[in-house]
């Protein structure tokens, strides 16, 4: 009987310290009910962690604030961001803004937030998160007139503002930018000038891409008479300037149209008006001893008939050992290759490989040690398949520095 009255004489006096150490615990949850984002930082080290004004996808940061532990997730503009628990604490949370982000079809609600979700509460934050600069990789026709419809190829090209063209002629409205942002479509001003590697740009909410349009440096063979580099050898296709046949060029081309059909493994690229030859000349901006992936052979050509079978063979010095094919065709679903007008073909000189499908370590390998060299785009027929019939045009042949 005596034990247990001084049981309950000593839980008289345990009552109220476990009374308050519940009190403590729900204060201690009162507290963490909502996490608290103050700012966002830059990771990289001084001086570039200061506070941050916008983020991009793919951009790691650090989120500021209180009461970030029990962190679970953490979207950016609607979108979950992978979330590593050891990298976090109370006060910060270390995270990479997610890449996928299509910011053509956000809602006004998520758009530019930062939502923190922990074990005790969530918080939305209003900060700005903007796509990266636009990259240009490609354009459908590099020599456009005005008024004619161009693609724009590459990623980020959504959000668009503006799109200015040599000479200052900026176009604001009327593009046409695809929901991921990889294409963007838009209408040549008229008043267009010469222009650079440079001369077009992309305006974007993320910033600006550059790309050249309607340059003539590089250039090599414009078929053009009387010009420095008209680049025609006087032999293999056609020399022509029916503009009612192919319109919208820039005076003469050589056109490849072989007077009948190719049976399948003809290879003689010689006869019957089969090759583009463009004549020994110096290469403007080349530095033969850099990687062949530095440049690329660019060249207008309009297909004006069903391109089915055979590929077009390049080659440089008459070095046989290092060929680059194009075959559009056998990339299309329908297995036919057609254009709606002049397009621009770029192919790397990396692409020239040998029989073990290498490269060369270096340009020179290709021009044969020298400043340039001849270059020839050849019709082969390495299928079985006949050509029934080819005729496509060419222009404005140039080799150019890509990276």
């Amino acid at each position: 009987m005596s034990v247990i009255i001084k049981f309950v004489q000593k839980a008289k006096w345990l009552l109220p310290a476990i009374a308050i150490l519940f009190l403590v615990n729900a204060c201690k949850k009162e507290n963490l009910s909502s996490p608290v984002v103050t700012g966002l930082r830059a990771i990289s080290p001084a001086p570039n962690d200061s506070t941050l004004t916008q983020v991009v996808p793919g951009q790691i940061v650090v989120i500021k604030g209180n009461n970030l532990n029990g962190l679970q997730q953490v979207l950016f503009d609607g979108y979950q961001a992978s979330v590593n628990t050891a990298l976090n604490t109370n006060g910060t949370i270390v995270i990479t803004v997610p890449s996928g982000i299509l910011f053509t079809s956000l809602s006004s609600d998520v758009a530019n937030t930062i939502k923190v979700i922990t074990n005790h509460g969530e918080t939305v934050y209003k900060f700005a998160v903007v796509p990266p600069p636009p990259v240009i990789t490609s354009i459908s026709n590099e020599f456009a007139h005005g008024g004619d419809t161009i693609t724009i190829t590459g990623s980020y090209l959504y959000t668009v503002q503006s799109v200015t063209f040599p000479g200052d002629n900026t176009v604001s409205s009327g593009f046409v930018s695809d929901s991921t942002g990889v294409s963007l479509q838009v209408v040549v001003p008229n008043g267009i000038t010469p222009g650079d590697a440079d001369s077009l740009a992309v305006i974007t909410e993320g910033g600006t891409g550059k790309a050249a349009f309607n340059n003539t440096y590089g250039m090599i063979a414009d078929f053009e008479w009387g010009d420095p580099h008209f680049g025609w050898q006087y032999w293999g296709g056609i020399m022509g300037s029916d503009a009612t046949k192919f319109p919208d060029g820039w005076g003469n081309y050589i056109e490849i149209n072989p007077p009948g059909p190719i049976n399948g493994n003809d290879q003689g690229w010689y006869a019957n008006n089969r090759a583009v030859m463009i004549a020994s000349s110096p290469w403007e901006g080349v530095n033969i001893g850099d990687p062949p992936g530095n440049y690329a052979l660019k060249f207008q050509m309009y297909v004006l008939v069903p391109w089915t079978a055979g590929s077009l063979e390049a080659v440089i010095a008459g070095n046989f050992s290092y060929m680059a094919a194009y075959a559009p065709w056998q990339q299309t679903s329908n297995g036919r290759f057609l254009t709606k007008g002049w397009i621009t073909v770029t192919i790397p000189l990396s692409s020239f490989t040998n029989s073990n499908g290498n490269p060369a370590s270096t340009v020179s390998t290709l021009t044969d040690g020298q400043p340039g060299n001849t270059v020839q785009i050849m019709l082969y027929n390495n299928g079985t398949t006949p050509i029934q019939s080819f005729d496509a045009a060419f222009d404005n042949v140039r080799i150019v520095k890509i990276k």
